[in-house]
Parts: structure tokens; C-alpha cells; sequence
């Protein structure tokens, strides 16, 4: 069963998420104030306070909060007042969202040097180019992006940690400065030491992958623990795996399935689906197949594609269930259709042996089509190499198309594509004289013998051969170091439109002598005077499986 992890992803905080204090606001007399929800309230009434304001919140009637807000803003203009003010309107409670006004009063308190204001203000100056010309007829707020670093310095010089990580993130990510992954480090440590969870986790990957600071798997481990007791869930994730593989830590299966549990407990999809992998396969605890399948089927329902295949896995292989090739057909067509390559292969797999499914081998290469353009595309190719070596292609599609799968095939010890490949070299297919070049140059009881395959190749017009050819000129590889014979055959190759040989034939050009070019492009002309390439020879008639392959 195959572990798919997902790539780490340090910016994983939506620019306009809440603040980190949350406002707790009034319900009494506050609630009688004005309908208007931006009106004053009343004057025969008391005018409200925080306190009111506060329980107003933990109660949610947040028109009594706004329009408490906006009085204290207005009367008391204190930098809480304003800023208060200010992210409600950001927020859209209690009314109508207000950018424009929510800029004005967060300024207010920006100017008091009120740190959650800066912040927040901040993230509306990164945030201009979807919140301005959202609505026509409401008022524009006055944003500029280029703005937002000298309010985050400000917040973050006076303590603020969400300012510190927005100043990691923009430094790393060069966000109207140049980029300086050691400031960014920086920013990301201040923040980290104070608590902030997300600055935690991403300074693990930093010193995991040494951004910004020498690596040090230790100190990773450290951080990425701390995110973890914080519940950052991918943290917890990535703690676990990295105490069940003995990494940067001391191994240790017990606390790695306890961390496991707690971020699938907390609805990771990833982590549930490692935790059900486990009680099935009985690994890293004690085999239960009823926990097992419970985490497992948790994660496929809530869409988790990995799990969807590695339930495949276990009913097509009867590990810890009864083999059922109906049922692990069924989850390998779900995982297929969220576009995992490897269900794709599994799946085509039965359809090719009818197994769960009714025998039905356009299908099964359908479905390895579609697996190439996936990240399992490698083991696809393979597969389709040896459906080419074994004759299943035939008449399907053009030979030429399956010349790279059999190489694949072939490359991965398959003595049938390899066959296939020579058959298609006698009939004249240029691309296989070259893949089995490829194949020989790799071994030494056959080495000179792909030299001369590929020269073949070469010379019938083969311009991936010509490319070759040039880059072991060019090197030594193999052959005698000649930058004639490179030149000569990366112009070639040029001609017939590969990129690649027309950007080395002016590399080793910069290499060579007048009198080594001038004899350079002589030869080129003798190749085209005395050469005359052929087409490739394809005597087949195509009846493609492939609804995108038209060709006969």
C-alpha cells in the first residue's frame, strides 16, 4: 500500500482571516438604541459601555454591537474604540460591510499606535485588489499593498506576533520587498517564541529545509511540537510521521499513534486515513480491522482520495478483510475519479485481468492513459510498455506512440518490450532504434553496439538521436570528446525544431575556433547533401482506444 504525503505549504492563512483578541460585546441597554443601526442612540437613554458592548457580543446581537461601537468610536475616539469599530465593519456585523469606513477608523487607532490595528489595517493594504471595486455604488476604500509593510513593521517592533508572521510572509515570498529569507526567519522566530502557532510550524519547515537558517532537524522537531500541542493539525500530522520514521526524533510508534489519533479525532483527512492504514495493516499497533476500516471510511467519505485507494488496496489484496475485487473496484473508480493516478493503474489492472469488473482491456488502457498525466505517470508508462510487448497495442495506435512506454517497460527488466522495441527497429520506427540505444549505452557487454544503434538513428533522422549524440561529443560520454561532431549534430537536430540542441549548439560554439566552426557547419551541409531520411515505416492499420488519437 503506498503512502501519498502532501507537500508542506507555509501559507496556509487566508490574508483576511479574524484577528487573534476576540471582541466580546452588550445586550441590554444597548439594545433599545436607535432602528438605524448606524444611528446614535438614544438620548433619553444611557449611553453604552464596553462592558455593555462585550456582553452584547457573547450574546451575538451584533447590531446592538455596532451601533454601541460606533457611539464609543465617535464620543470617545479611544484607539480600542476605533479599532473595534473598525474590524466590525470590516467583518459585515450587525450591517452592511463597510471597507472605506473600516479604513478610516482603523487609521484613527493605527495613529495610537494600536498594534491590532495596524495589523489589521495591514492585511486590508495587501487585500486591495479584491476588496476595492467590489461594490460600484459603495464608497472605494484608499488601499495600496505598498503600504502594508511599514504598518506590519510598526505593530511588529511594538510585540505583535500576527504582525511579525505577516512580516515572515512577506519577506519570504518578496511581497512588495525583496525577497530575504534570513529577515523572513527572523520574523518567523519572534513570532514563534510568542505563541503564534502558524510561525511555529512554518520556522519547522525552515529549519527542516534550511531557509533562512542552517538546517537542523532537531530544532524542526522542536517547533513542529509545539505547533502540535498548539493543535495545528498538519503539524500534528507531520510530529507523528516523523516519530513513527525515527526522524529528528527519537522513533517512537506509541506517541507517533497518538498524534495520529488526535489530528484525525480533529478531522484531518490525511492523518485519519494513516491511522485506519495502520490498525488494518497492524504495524505500528495491534491489528484491528473494525478501527481500521472506521478511520479509513471516514476519510474516503469526507473525500480523502488516498484512503478511497488504500480501501482498494486492502479488499483487492485481502489484507485484514475478505478479498472482494467487486468492492476494491468500486473504491479504486472513486480514488480514479478524484484523479489519483495510482487507483487509475490498480483499476485498469482488473479491468485488464476482469476482476471485479467485466473483462475489457480498452478500458484498462483508457485508464493508463489517463494515469500519465498524472504523478503516477511513471508507473503507467510502464504498464503500457508491457501491454505494447505483449501485442495488446496492436492496431490501437501508432507504434511510434508506445515507443517511450516500452523503453519504460524494457528499462524496468521487461524482456518482452525489449523485444518489441528490436521488431519495431527492423520495420524502420526511428524512435526505437533509439530507445534501445538508450538501453545498451547503460551497459558495458553492450555499450558499442548503442553507440551504433544511435548513430543509425542519427543518420536516418532521428532528432532526439541527433541531441544524444551531441551531448556525448560534447562531454566525452562514451565517445571521443569532439566539439565538431557536437556542433555538427545539434545543428542538425536544431533543424529539425528541438529547442534544447539549438541553445548547446551555441554553448560548445562559444568553445570552439573559427576553424572548428567553418569545418562544423561544412559537415552539417554534407549530411543534408548526402543523407536523405525516411519516414518511419508503419504498415499498421490504427483503431485507436484513445478518443484524442485519430490517427490511421
Amino acid at each position: 500500500m503506498t503512502k501519498t504525503i502532501p507537500p508542506l505549504n507555509p501559507f496556509s492563512r487566508m490574508f483576511m482571516a479574524g484577528c487573534a483578541t476576540c471582541l466580546t460585546l452588550a445586550l441590554a441597554s444597548v439594545s433599545a438604541m436607535a432602528q438605524d443601526s448606524d444611528a446614535s442612540p438614544q438620548t433619553d437613554r444611557d449611553p453604552p459601555t464596553m462592558q455593555q458592548v462585550e456582553q452584547a457580543w457573547q450574546a451575538g446581537d451584533y447590531v446592538a454591537v455596532r451601533e454601541g461601537l460606533k457611539y464609543l468610536a465617535e464620543e470617545s475616539g479611544t484607539a480600542l474604540a476605533t479599532y473595534r469599530y473598525g474590524r466590525i465593519l470590516v467583518e459585515g456585523r450587525g450591517g452592511p460591510r463597510d471597507i472605506a469606513g473600516a479604513v478610516k477608523w482603523l487609521r484613527l487607532a493605527a495613529d495610537e499606535n494600536h498594534v491590532e490595528a495596524m495589523t489589521l489595517l495591514a492585511r486590508l493594504h495587501l487585500s486591495a485588489n479584491t476588496l476595492t471595486g467590489a461594490q460600484e455604488d459603495a464608497e472605494q476604500p484608499d488601499l495600496d499593498p505598498a503600504r502594508a509593510t511599514e504598518l506590519l513593521s510598526r505593530a511588529a517592533a511594538l510585540g505583535g506576533a500576527e504582525a511579525q508572521f505577516l512580516l515572515g510572509q512577506i519577506y519570504l515570498t518578496g511581497t512588495n520587498v525583496e525577497v530575504d529569507a534570513g529577515t523572513a526567519f527572523n520574523w518567523y522566530l519572534a513570532a514563534a517564541e510568542q505563541g503564534h502557532t502558524e510561525a511555529q510550524y512554518i520556522l519547522s519547515q525552515a529549519y527542516d529545509a534550511g531557509v533562512g537558517t542552517d538546517a537542523d532537524p532537531e530544532a524542526a522537531v522542536t517547533w513542529l511540537r509545539k505547533a502540535a500541542e498548539n493543535g495545528h493539525l498538519p503539524a500534528q500530522f507531520y510530529l507523528a510521521l516523523r516519530l513513527e520514521q525515527g526522524d529528528g526524533t527519537p522513533q517512537s510508534n506509541g506517541e507517533a499513534l497518538q498524534w495520529y489519533r488526535r489530528a484525525a479525532e480533529n478531522g484531518l483527512g490525511i492523518a485519519q486515513r494513516e491511522l485506519g492504514t495502520h490498525y488494518l495493516r497492524g504495524d505500528i499497533v495491534e491489528q484491528n480491522t473494525a478501527e481500521g476500516l472506521r478511520w479509513l471510511q471516514a476519510a474516503a467519505q469526507a473525500g480523502e482520495v488516498g484512503a478511497m485507494a488504500n480501501l482498494g488496496f486492502a479488499y483487492a489484496n485481502g489484507m485484514a478483510v475478505e478479498q472482494d475485487h467487486t468492492t476494491a473496484a468500486n473504491w479504486y473508480a472513486k480514488a480514479a475519479q478524484n484523479g489519483l493516478g495510482r487507483a487509475m493503474i490498480a483499476l485498469a489492472s482488473l479491468y485488464e485481468n476482469g476482476l471485479g469488473v467485466e473483462k475489457n482491456v480498452d478500458t484498462a488502457i483508457s485508464l493508463y492513459l489517463k494515469a500519465l498525466e498524472t504523478n503516477d505517470r511513471d508507473g503507467a508508462a510502464i504498464e503500457l510498455g508491457r501491454l505494447a510487448g505483449a501485442g495488446a497495442l496492436a492496431g490501437k495506435m501508432a507504434p511510434h506512440r508506445a515507443v517511450n512506454w516500452a523503453l519504460a517497460a524494457a528499462t524496468a527488466g521487461n524482456e518482452e518490450a525489449e523485444a518489441w522495441l528490436m521488431q519495431q527497429a527492423d520495420e524502420g520506427i526511428r524512435p526505437a532504434l533509439t530507445a534501445l540505444a538508450t538501453i545498451y549505452l547503460g551497459t558495458e557487454d553492450r555499450l558499442q553496439e548503442g553507440i551504433t544503434m544511435l548513430e543509425d538513428a542519427a543518420n536516418a533522422g532521428d532528432a532526439d538521436a541527433q541531441l544524444r549524440l551531441g551531448k556525448m561529443h560534447m562531454t566525452g560520454e562514451n565517445v571521443e570528446l569532439d566539439y565538431v561532431a557536437a556542433h555538427k549534430w545539434f545543428n542538425i537536430s536544431a533543424t529539425f525544431g528541438v529547442d534544447e540542441a539549438a541553445k548547446l549548439r551555441g554553448q560548445v560554439g562559444d568553445l570552439m575556433t573559427p576553424e572548428q566552426l567553418a569545418e562544423a557547419q561544412a559537415e552539417t551541409r554534407n549530411w543534408f547533401a548526402t543523407q536523405e531520411p525516411q519516414p518511419p515505416k508503419n504498415n499498421q492499420t490504427v483503431r485507436s482506444s484513445d478518443p484524442e488519437d485519430k490517427r490511421e
